[in-house]
């Protein structure tokens, strides 16, 4: 265990700018061998049957940088590619989960974006998510996977699928013009901040989104947690019970979702999750969805947050919720119980 958290403790993350460390829950393993994987792989998927434990086994158990090796010996050994053999042995939500492996989190991002997007009626609550609680250095990550992906713009395709306040928030977000936090705390701008957020809102009649928008989408995350502290000696009440008050929809979720993750990222994805499993059928493309985004970056976290907030473990309430192979791929993802 030494060794591991002597790992974790030199990955670091940045949102908002600040070195955030990294607290994964998948790292590289020691002693790889992509060809032997590989091999394993090929026998597995040509097993009557298929062998999903074995392909779960394995891809669930490496770094994206080492499923990319892995893939490429697979196309060396099996003289095929590697995503087409998986789209053929498996099926259903274990399907999209090992096919989200198979690419590098901004690449994983990028395409749950698009699909978001994608033919009749917008996924608005995927398309909230993944833009309102990305960093800046995430969101530029993924823009540049989506250019290389679909040869388009994320900004573009955003603003043909949304409209009004809606767009112009995400589109705002989007364009990753949020200021790095710096050592001086400037209690003048906090100051001022506070009193604009509450002027264009619960103050006057109706709410001046614009206002709101340009101080969420453009001050550091360090900054904006003071605005929020502050805004309470303006408002009567504090900034998610405004946010309730003042606007419906998409805008309401949106917003309510930056206001979290500048609180506390790891809380809102694990909220998130627990919302996710609390109804009988679980919504399992929210739960792969987390799981396989944040597997590499923060999921350890997610799961001191979840059982420190829902009293249970993740990987407990993983278990009551899912079932079969899909279930064991998702309890190795979350990599133990708390």
């Amino acid at each position: 265990m030494a060794l591991v958290s002597e790992f974790l403790g030199q990955l670091t993350l940045s949102y908002g700018g600040e070195q955030e460390p990294k607290f994964p829950t998948v790292v590289p393993i020691h002693d790889f061998d992509p060809a032997q994987d590989a091999a394993r792989i090929e026998t597995a998927i040509k097993t009557k049957g298929v062998d999903e434990q074995t392909i779960i086994d394995i891809l669930t158990r490496r770094s994206a940088e080492q499923r990319r090796e892995i893939t490429f010996e697979y196309e060396r050994i099996a003289k095929k590619d590697l995503i087409s053999a998986l789209k053929g042995a498996l099926s259903g939500s274990l399907e999209a989960l090992m096919l989200g492996l198979m690419k590098s989190t901004a690449q994983y991002d990028a395409s749950e974006l698009k699909a978001s997007m994608k033919g009749l009626g917008t996924d608005e609550e995927t398309l909230i998510e993944l833009v309102c609680s990305r960093s800046n250095e995430e969101l530029a990550d993924i823009k540049k996977a989506y250019r290389e992906m679909f040869k388009k713009e994320l900004e573009k395709d955003i603003a043909g699928d949304t409209s009004g306040d809606f767009a112009k928030l995400l589109l705002a977000l989007v364009q990753t013009k949020r200021d790095e936090p710096n050592n001086v705390v400037d209690y003048q701008k906090i100051d001022d901040d506070a009193k604009s957020l509450y002027e264009a809102g619960v103050k006057r009649k109706g709410t001046d989104v614009a206002t709101w928008i340009s101080i969420m989408s453009q001050r550091s995350i360090p900054h904006l947690q003071k605005v929020f502290e502050r805004y309470k000696s303006y408002s009567p009440y504090d900034m998610k019970e405004s946010i309730r008050k003042e606007v419906k929809g998409d805008m309401e979720k949106s917003f309510l979702t930056l206001v979290e993750c500048f609180e506390n990222r790891q809380l809102y994805f694990a909220n998130k999750l627990y919302e996710a499993m609390k109804s009988k059928g679980a919504k399992e493309k929210v739960v792969t969805r987390i799981l396989v985004s944040r597997c590499e970056i923060d999921l350890m976290r997610i799961r001191t947050e979840f059982k420190r907030q829902h009293k249970k473990s993740l990987y407990q309430t993983i278990a009551e919720h899912t079932k079969g192979d899909y279930q064991k791929a998702l309890l190795s993802l979350c990599g133990g119980d708390d």
